[in-house]
């Protein structure tokens, strides 16, 4: 269970995922002491004596420094980042094989620490990645989630914003599913000022005739792939929603998050870890918020559990 004091986080993996990751917990001062392991030691070394001497400009002092597997012993959150930049034109699916092997070797150090607080996992394909990891750990399912959705659900905020010119904060709603090429926009849950989209669009029909959800969704699926393409990988937008998965566990927030959890008869789907709403507390993914699908969004989280679940086949 995550400890009283709440103050220690691992991330294992230093490139550019976890690095910036660590970057975002240390300047938010999340925490009091961040460790950085990396297959490669002296990495890890630089990367926590850079971030550590810009203490004197934080908000917050957060002890930074590189170390080993024992030090998830009394950690509060492991998070897990390796893996390596996607080839171009890869989906996230593609890296399983080469991921697969990492991630297995990094939860076998990790529980042979004894920790018993809980992983976040970011390495992808992350459905899959989670639901190993939560196998091999022996955790229970509320201690073992991954980063999911929540990422493509800011994405699509955001292009909501883009797309009307108003600030992504006022809108709500979820992208659900995989964090892949299935993932779908559950429409019936998005509301912009807190009315429903579809209306939203109709009451303003002068203003916003060429907004298409069809073209919002499509964006938001496609914009991890456009972003590699440009820069080669993703790490801004990752790090913020782990450092926000971070902070609401540790500081208790009791926010619902759109991370990947297991599925254990919610939405008429077990054995799979799927984005879906839920409700983040100080012990992991307390419990998920099962919402009123419409019928072809229910289908198409069908879908996507299908496909995830017919990548975790034969892993074990």
């Amino acid at each position: 269970m995550v400890t009283m004091n709440r103050n220690k986080v691992v991330i294992v993996g230093t490139g550019q995922v976890g690095s910036t990751a660590a970057f975002a917990i240390v300047t938010h001062g999340l925490c009091n002491e961040l460790v950085l392991i990396d297959h490669s030691a002296g990495k890890a070394l630089g990367e926590s004596h850079d971030l550590d001497d810009g203490s004197e400009f934080q908000d917050r002092h957060v002890k930074v420094r590189n170390g080993d597997y024992g030090d998830c012993k009394d950690a509060d959150i492991v998070v897990i980042t390796v893996g390596r930049k996607p080839p171009a034109n890869s989906t996230r699916l593609d890296e399983l094989g080469f991921t697969i092997g990492l991630v297995g070797d990094v939860v076998d150090r990790v529980m042979a620490s004894g920790f018993n607080g809980v992983i976040v996992m970011v390495s992808n394909p992350v459905d899959v990645m989670a639901w190993y990891a939560w196998k091999r750990s022996g955790l229970p399912r509320t201690q073992v989630l991954g980063t999911g959705t929540a990422l493509d659900t800011s994405r699509l905020k955001t292009i909501i914003g883009e797309e009307t010119g108003l600030d992504p904060r006022n809108v709500g709603g979820f992208v659900m599913g995989e964090h892949g090429d299935s993932q779908f926009t559950a429409w019936s849950t998005v509301s912009l000022g807190g009315k429903p989209f579809a209306r939203f669009l109709g009451d303003n029909a002068d203003r916003f005739s060429s907004v298409s959800t069809h073209e919002i969704e499509e964006k938001t699926r496609t914009r991890g792939n456009e972003i590699v393409a440009a820069k080669g990988g993703t790490n801004f937008g990752i790090a913020s929603t782990v450092a926000g998965i971070v902070q609401t566990i540790l500081w208790d927030e009791r926010r619902i998050v759109p991370v990947s959890t297991l599925l254990d008869g919610e939405y008429g789907e077990r054995d799979v870890f799927l984005g879906v709403p839920t409700e983040l507390r100080a012990n992991g993914a307390n419990e998920i918020v099962e919402l009123e699908l419409a019928d072809d969004e229910l289908a198409k989280l069908h879908h996507s559990a299908e496909l995830v679940r017919s990548y975790c086949e034969g892993l074990l």
